[in-house]
């Protein structure tokens, strides 16, 4: 299934750690921070690399 920002190679990346999970990529922090809002407090926004078509996102302290 898509998710939000899929075609993004770069940007902000909203994610779980533990399991998992990639929920999306974003242009701007301001949106990304909104979609976290809704999915909880277990995620997070981070910016970083997307690679298309995956759900592979590598940041800062990171890569999953």
């Amino acid at each position: 299934m898509p998710i939000p920002g899929e075609h993004l190679k770069s940007g902000w990346g909203v994610v779980r750690l533990r399991p998992w999970h990639l929920a999306g990529v974003f242009g701007s922090s301001l949106e990304a921070e909104t979609f976290a809002a809704k999915l909880g407090p277990s995620y997070l926004v981070k910016y970083g690399e997307h690679e298309f078509g995956t759900t592979d996102f590598s940041f800062d302290g990171g890569k999953a």
